[in-house]
């Protein structure tokens, strides 16, 4: 474990990045209240916004010019030993082809996260009209994300990305304090706290969120200065204290992070809507970028990215939604309310690991679900209409978006859809407070 390290070198493009000073973004705007609920750099197609006198739209331009798609996605999320139909075009006839993993994509990029290991993992024909039809079984290789290819006469015909995740169930959760205690459920396992690591002190900031590396095996957590101390295989990229100038302050707190899908980088967002990027996470823009330094309506709570690790979503505390890269914009809190707040602020985001949606958490712990998330439930729901004892902080969804959980501050868990319910701080306390509030539920 390593507490927090400076390396200036690494990082400082990251940090650079992170106030702004590039940004390609093409912004939807609607009424001067209600602006920049979307703001795309690319890919993205068009967002709208919402207001009582006006309506906008933003056009984003469009990315790089992608391979060919399987007909099953272009998204896989998968069990090692998993087996996949696979089916494509080649327009070669009766050629032959190969499914081939991490095709032309590059080295690896760190040692204990998404390692590139290109290997055929499959043969095939076309047949007379050049498609193919096939089925593979995933290999063992390292958690995170890989690549997909068909290739027929050494030309890839199609690609997808490949999530490799230990479970599909998702069987376990991690809380973290603002202490840095770290409280493990399942087969979420404890490797190590930030009192544990300094004999007992208190971080110079409060912890304020935190993440799971691909293999469930370690994990991140950050303070509200940046500051990070990682644990297990989760591996030190840089921090915000270790790319600032001396006596150069943070403008506005972090507020939460999230790694990429290799586990190779992370971002750290901070309540302006600031992005520091480090590993191999890609500076896709930031609030103050394309607000022209102005901040949003309400601080940003929360971070969740793409299953290509090109993008990102940030949202707010009333449900605002900020697309950044390849990450598609699917609607936010006030504009499925008119315009309205919701009861209670929103304080937490989770991603289908797909990409295809997004939930919302509100400190009541009712739930909004966008895209292709499905909606499971909610607290109030489950209470009957009443409220939490302590606000829900935090959530997450299993690997096969089949269920979340959301955890509140007073270390309760509650379980909806195909989840299993393993624990709570209450009950492992016999009915005590944890030392610290938990701030944040680990993503699996």
């Amino acid at each position: 474990m390593t507490l927090v390290r400076r390396n200036p070198l690494q990082s400082a493009v990251g940090a650079l990045l992170a106030v702004g000073l590039i940004v390609s973004a093409v912004v939807a705007t609607t009424s001067s209240s209600n602006r920049f609920k979307n703001a795309v750099a690319c890919g993205a197609g068009y967002g709208y916004g919402y207001g009582s006198n006006a309506a906008g739209y933003g056009y984003a331009p469009a990315c790089q010019p992608g391979q060919g798609q399987f007909a099953q996605g272009k998204v896989f999320v998968v069990e090692r030993g998993q087996s996949l139909q696979l089916s494509g075009s080649s327009g070669v006839p009766n050629a032959p082809g190969q499914i081939v993993l991490d095709f032309n994509t590059g080295t690896a990029t760190c040692k204990n996260g998404s390692q590139t290991e290109l290997q055929v993992i499959k043969t095939f024909t076309t047949d007379s009209n050049g498609n193919f039809t096939t089925v593979v079984q995933i290999p063992n290789v390292s958690f995170g994300r890989h690549n997909i290819s068909a290739v027929v006469n050494g030309v890839e015909v199609a690609r997808a990305i490949v999530i490799v995740v230990p479970s599909l169930r998702g069987d376990g959760y991690r809380m973290i304090a603002g202490d840095g205690g770290s409280f493990n459920f399942g087969d979420n396992l404890f490797h190590g706290s930030v009192p544990q690591v300094l004999n007992g002190k208190l971080p110079n900031q409060p912890v304020v969120g935190g993440d799971n590396t691909p293999s469930n095996q370690g994990y991140w957590m950050v303070a509200a200065d940046g500051g990070m101390f990682n644990f297990g295989d989760a591996e030190f990229f840089g921090s915000v204290p270790g790319v600032l100038q001396p006596g150069q302050q943070l403008q506005k707190p972090i507020v939460g992070m999230a790694r990429t899908p290799t586990g190779c980088g992370y971002w750290l967002v901070a309540s302006d809507g600031g992005v520091f990027a480090f590993g191999d996470a890609k500076f896709q823009g930031s609030l103050p970028g394309v607000l022209n330094g102005k901040l949003p309506n309400k601080p940003i709570v929360g971070i969740a990215t793409t299953p290509s690790g090109q993008g990102y979503w940030m949202v707010a505390s009333d449900g605002g939604i900020f697309a950044f890269g390849d990450a598609v914009f699917f609607g936010s809190v006030p504009g499925a309310l008119n315009g309205k707040l919701p009861n209670q602020p929103i304080l937490a985001i989770a991603a289908k690991v797909d990409g295809t949606g997004y939930w919302l958490a509100a400190a009541d712990g009712g739930q909004f679900a966008f895209g292709n998330a499905p909606f499971f439930g909610s607290v109030p729901a489950a209470l009957n209409g009443k409220l939490p004892n302590k606000p829900v902080v935090g959530m997450h969804a299993n690997p096969a978006g089949t269920g979340y959980r959301m955890a509140a501050a007073d270390g309760g868990v509650f379980s909806f859809g195909n989840v299993l319910f393993f624990g709570s701080l209450p009950g492992v306390l016999n009915g005590k407070l944890p030392n610290q509030p938990v701030v944040a539920l680990s993503r699996l």
